[in-house]
């Protein structure tokens, strides 16, 4: 059968594109007016921070005061960083992205008029003392006669003039969208007498302070009669946590002047609750007996991990065919009808949708169980969260450093690992501005390690009151329910937010779509509020990412989610009540029976399901891959190549006329940019127009390397037979690749690559995401359309340039790996060979790093 991807020539190495483009200058206050508002702000710093030394305890001494300071700027200064360390006694913290609303001072003109538009914008967080704090008070001094600032230290009159606030790091922000109040309450509630919990600490880059800082919290935790149970320390994300357990009675007074010592603590950044990673499968007596041949030979080197909930290792679905790897004995807690995610993700990935008999992967899984069941459940069958006492960041990076490297037990457990399933998420933590420790720890392990995370978006299962009255809900059309539903799903984005660690930069992110195999009676109690298999399923969480990169990047069937009406309804409105259960629709797999029996299935459904099909497509794609690779397959950078692939069939063209008729006029400028964006990503991943051999289409594939301002120049032949014809053609490009990351950088990731698809060779427009969006996170997709003839002679190309930009600084030399796909179709039936004219043009040796 002939293959359906080519290979790209070897590129030609060039310089990057620059192409500066100065951001607008926003208008600021003068120094006099600068004066008056910063002035006393200082001052109340200053006085804190002597209150704070005179009332030090005797269990202090040697312990200078510190505060952490917040600097809120608007837009940013650039290599600040080195103008702060020059002051001693000033520590560089982090910085971070923020924006602002304009005022009286602050605010963007056009022809001398206020806009009332968002200012970009910058916090810093620094962390000072006594002295440095008054060698700061000498600086601001400086600036308000307007005299110049002593060498090295110039940036500080551009922050002073830049400079919108100046604050502590409080108590509420530490707590803020933390979830550990809640997380209290309800312990309170059940009258529970211990709460344990996270610290995240301000990281300090010189291991002595960080000790010092530790001891410090340890101390003033035992004074309130608690424990630090575990301390993380990982110093490439620049990450410090510690696990706490502590009376429950200590968050009940929370303000700045009553709360407990450590509550108050200018070296803690965050509180977060432990034990909101967690997922439950309703159970059910009414499960279906498995009667399929699913027999074959199935290979021992696993290329996908499965990090999740212990699996039932002789279910006749998974027997011999996963490899679990428990070194925390964590299947000592679990009873077998208890093993139900692990046992469903494990199938999906093995089997796929049941419905569907594919055929099962031809290689085992490696399954390392990282959830048991939840000890604080008193129900028959519990929920699976992650150990108590742990923290989930560190035990994901044990397991991962366990793959590649192996630990005190040995050698690597499983070296040629791929994928790594990710079907779980924070509950906690819905993303909000802070890349979470544990999608830092995710970037560096997929640069580190040239693995891919592939990352479930999250559920979001409340129940769904749409903007209509009760009493005419049932008279709608099935289309106008479905745009309420839209319109609800969208008014709800901030409460419907992706949860950690879905948001990393470098991970594949996997929403669901409403769509399974299954077939099923509809009933007039069940409703389907959505008909279109490409929309998001309505339990699926939204994004976008970090700098509003485009989260998730691609929708996955995750079973058709039914509602229930409510009877009663919520203040005259329709309130709609999620049917959970194990019957269809779903996605049909494997579970534990109530009786321990081992060939049960069931359906379910949600973005875990989408995670593990996306990661079973991936196994596929690994597999095409090595067909074609043979011998060179060490040559080339699959793991990227399916990362790029998994995104590059995805489109909108099934879902854009759906959404867009559900916003109003205002609403559409921000359509491609984050509207559509944050709801669906880049479209339904469909690899089959990949794989699947057609003459009208030809698909070319490559790695390679870029270090900091180089460029690779790629060319694509045109199939001759297209010239001056009016043809409709489709140009797809993706570009996938890991990053390494800076932590403490508000641009956090340090290699920027991009392309500019060539438009006017073939008078083709991009049709799909604005082409800012595409190029804020690691993975740039871009559709591009076109009918008009366009001439041209048998010899001629496209060319298509990829470059590397610093972006959060520190790059230097690193080699950034990345993978280039692009499509080239016309439409089909079309007497156009695009396959046989490109391949006879392009010169076809495997690519080599």
């Amino acid at each position: 059968m002939e293959r359906p991807l080519l290979f790209f020539s070897e590129p030609s190495l060039s310089s990057r594109d620059r192409r500066p483009f100065p951001p607008r200058q926003p208008h600021i206050p003068s120094s006099e007016r600068q004066t008056v508002r910063i002035e006393p702000k200082l001052q109340s710093l200053v006085d804190a921070l002597d209150r704070k030394s005179a009332n030090l305890s005797d269990g202090s001494v040697g312990f200078l005061p510190e505060e952490t300071l917040v600097f809120e700027i608007i837009g940013s200064i650039d290599q600040f960083v080195n103008a702060v360390r020059k002051i001693e006694g000033l520590e560089w913290l982090c910085e971070l992205e923020e924006s602002f609303e304009p005022d009286e001072d602050f605010y963007l003109e056009n022809d001398g008029e206020k806009e009332e538009k968002e200012l970009n914008g910058r916090l810093y967080f620094i962390m000072t003392d006594q002295t440095a704090l008054q060698q700061l008070i000498g600086l601001w001094e400086i600036y308000k006669t307007g005299e110049k600032l002593p060498h090295g230290l110039g940036r500080w009159k551009h922050l002073f003039a830049y400079l919108r606030d100046i604050r502590n790091w409080n108590i509420n922000d530490r707590l803020d969208g933390t979830g550990l109040l809640e997380d209290w309450q309800e312990r309170v509630d059940r009258n529970e007498e211990v709460i344990q919990f996270e610290i995240e600490l301000w990281f300090r880059s010189i291991q002595s302070k960080r000790d010092e800082v530790y001891h410090k919290v340890k101390s003033m935790i035992e004074e309130c009669n608690g424990e630090i149970i575990q301390e993380t320390v990982i110093e490439n994300i620049s990450y410090h946590g510690i696990l706490v357990s502590t009376p429950i009675n200590v968050f009940e007074v929370i303000s700045e002047s009553d709360a407990i010592s450590f509550i108050r603590s200018e070296h803690i950044m965050f509180f977060r609750p432990i034990g909101q990673i967690s997922t439950k499968i309703p159970h059910s007596e009414e499960h279906l007996i498995t009667e399929d041949d699913r027999s074959g030979e199935v290979m021992d080197d696993p290329i996908i991990a499965l990090f999740d909930g212990l699996p039932i290792e002789n279910h006749e679905l998974l027997r011999d065919r996963i490899k679990v790897d428990d070194p925390d004995n964590l299947s000592t807690d679990y009873n077998v009808t208890e093993r139900r995610h692990g046992t469903s993700m494990a199938s999906l990935i093995i089997h796929g949708e049941l419905d569907e008999e594919s055929h099962p992967l031809n290689r085992k899984i490696y399954v390392r169980p990282i959830m048991k069941p939840n000890e604080r459940d008193f129900s028959e069958i519990r929920s699976e969260c992650m150990p108590l006492n742990t923290l989930p960041i560190d035990l994901v990076y044990k397991a991962v450093k366990r793959l590649f490297e192996g630990d005190e037990e040995g050698e690597a457990v499983a070296p040629n690992v791929k994928i790594i399933n990710l079907s779980i998420g924070d509950m906690a933590r819905p993303f909000d501005r802070f890349l979470s420790p544990w999608a830092r720890l995710l970037d560096w392990l997929s640069f580190k390690y040239n693995v891919l995370f592939i990352v479930s978006a999250g559920n979001f299962i409340d129940h769904m009151v749409l903007n209509v009255r009760k009493d005419e809900f049932n008279s709608l059309t099935p289309e106008n329910k479905e745009v309420a539903a839209i319109k609800t799903i969208l008014q709800e984005a901030q409460h419907r937010r992706i949860l950690t660690p879905s948001e990393s930069i470098n991970a594949l992110t996997v929403g669901a779509s409403h769509y399974d195999s299954s077939s099923y009676v509809q009933s007039s109690h069940r409703l389907d509020i959505f008909s279109n298999q490409y929309m998001l399923s309505p339990i699926s969480r939204l994004g976008l990412g970090h700098r509003r990169s485009i989260k998730p990047e691609i929708l996955m069937p995750g079973g058709k989610q039914l509602y229930q009406e409510d009877i009663v309804g919520r203040d005259g409105l329709a309130l709609l009540r999620i049917v959970d259960s194990l019957q269809p629709p779903g996605q049909r797999v494997a579970l534990p029976g109530t009786q321990g029996h081992l060939n049960k299935t069931g359906y379910t459904r949600g973005t875990s399901n989408s995670t593990a099909l996306a990661t079973r497509n991936g196994a596929l794609l690994y597999d095409e891959l090595l067909e074609i690779l043979g011998e060179n397959k060490e040559r080339v950078n699959i793991t990227l190549l399916i990362k790029a692939l998994l995104v590059h069939g995805a489109s909108w063209e099934s879902t854009l006329s759906i959404i867009e008729g559900a916003l109003n006029e205002g609403e559409k400028k921000n359509l491609r940019d984050r509207i559509v964006p944050r709801l669906i990503g880049y479209g339904v991943s469909d690899i089959t127009r990949i794989l699947e051999p057609k003459p009208y289409r030809a698909t070319i594939i490559g790695t390679n390397k870029l270090t900091k301002d180089e460029a690779h120049e790629y060319t694509i032949p045109l199939p001759p037979s297209l010239s001056s014809k009016d043809v409709w053609r489709r140009l797809t490009i993706t570009l996938a690749w890991f990053s390494p990351v800076n932590a403490l950088n508000q641009k956090y990731r340090q290699a920027k690559l991009s392309f500019t698809p060539p438009q006017e060779d073939i008078l083709v427009t991009r049709t799909e995401a604005d082409h800012n969006s595409v190029k804020r996170g690691t993975l740039q997709h871009e559709i591009l359309e076109g009918e008009q003839a366009v001439p041209f002679v048998d010899g001629s190309n496209l060319e298509i340039k990829v470059n590397c930009q610093e972006d959060a600084g520190g790059l230097g030399d690193i080699e950034v790996p990345y993978s280039l796909v692009v499509t080239f179709e016309v439409a089909e039936g079309v007497d156009i060979e695009v396959y046989n004219e490109i391949r006879e043009r392009i010169i076809q040796p495997v690519r080599v790093q």
